[in-house]
């Protein structure tokens, strides 16, 4: 009975880990793409930060920026159910860190590497996530082309966004792509490999969108 139940938990947990996984990978894209509306200049992220905050359910058009911290507040809690559900497969003893060092001396298994990438982008993002998620929960009617500007360029955050992006972006790819092999998307090698490159393509993209957003924000520093 008892390894009938640790069954059923390890597979609730499995299941916890992949959804709540691909809705944070969902809402990261998204999220991508409505900042990257400062690509288009200064009055399109206004719409769409104002848009965010139900600016059109208000007379004046202000909108509720409380909206974005309750956002915020949720992306928080499904992202520590991510990281609780998560930790029970990482190596977190000594044995088990110098039995996976010797698993990827002996085999050289890409999916297995693509798993360390994982864990290690994983660790970057719990340290850092909460910090960015702070800053916008708490202020978020500063969300715009001129307040967001200040924060990443006069007061410094890029330096907390720009690894933040790169690891999310890669360990939200990487994510997928093992969500979509371990509930059989993809079970022939070909498969596989179409699968990677597609994640590949799908990490450089949001990268340089993320990249180029950061750049574009720079004009509105101090303006």
């Amino acid at each position: 009975m008892g390894i009938v139940n640790r069954g059923k938990l390890s597979g609730w947990l499995d299941i916890s880990q992949s959804v709540s996984g691909v809705v944070l990978a969902i809402f990261l894209w998204t999220h991508l793409i409505l900042v990257s509306s400062i690509l288009l200049g200064a009055e399109a992220m206004t719409w769409v930060a104002k848009t965010m905050e139900l600016s059109f359910l208000t007379a004046d058009g202000h909108g509720y920026p409380w909206v974005v911290t309750i956002m915020a507040m949720v992306i928080a809690v499904i992202a520590l159910v991510h990281v609780l559900v998560a930790a029970h497969k990482m190596p977190l003893n000594l044995r088990q860190q110098k039995a996976l060092k010797q698993q990827l001396n002996v085999v050289n298994h890409g999916d297995t590497r693509l798993w360390v990438w994982q864990a290690a982008t994983g660790i970057v993002i719990f340290l850092t996530l909460p910090v960015h998620l702070w800053l916008i929960g708490a202020a978020p009617e500063t969300i715009g082309p001129y307040g967001s500007a200040d924060r990443i360029w006069l007061q410094g955050v890029w330096l907390l966004y720009l690894p933040l992006l790169l690891c999310v972006e890669l360990h939200a790819a990487i994510g997928m792509y093992r969500v979509a092999i371990k509930w059989g998307a993809a079970r022939d090698l070909n498969s596989r490999s179409r699968l990677k490159k597609i994640k590949s393509i799908i990490s450089v993209i949001f990268i340089l969108v993320g990249i180029a957003s950061l750049l574009a924000f720079l004009p509105y520093a101090n303006a």
